[in-house]
């Protein structure tokens, strides 16, 4: 006979439009928002906010960016995690 572990719950709080996100997310209805955030964090490949800060200080500066120089650097900085 397993033994089951009992997983420690908490609630948190989620605003309406967040929640409507999520709700889309879901691959079936009786899908736990759990699963869905954790689907959601293992598909994210951005860099943390230090990264972030450490790359963009190494980044020329400049005055403006065009929209397209804007994409390839934030494709750039994904490709890096």
């Amino acid at each position: 006979m397993a033994i089951k572990k009992k997983l420690k719950m908490t609630t948190i709080q989620l605003s309406e439009k967040t929640k409507i996100v999520l709700d889309r997310k879901k691959v079936n209805k009786r899908e736990s928002y759990d699963s869905v955030i954790n689907k959601l964090l293992e598909n994210t490949n951005l860099p943390s906010i230090e990264e972030m800060f450490t790359i963009g200080d190494k980044i020329k500066e400049k005055k403006e960016y065009s929209t397209e120089e804007i994409i390839k650097i934030s494709h750039e900085l994904r490709k890096k995690k």
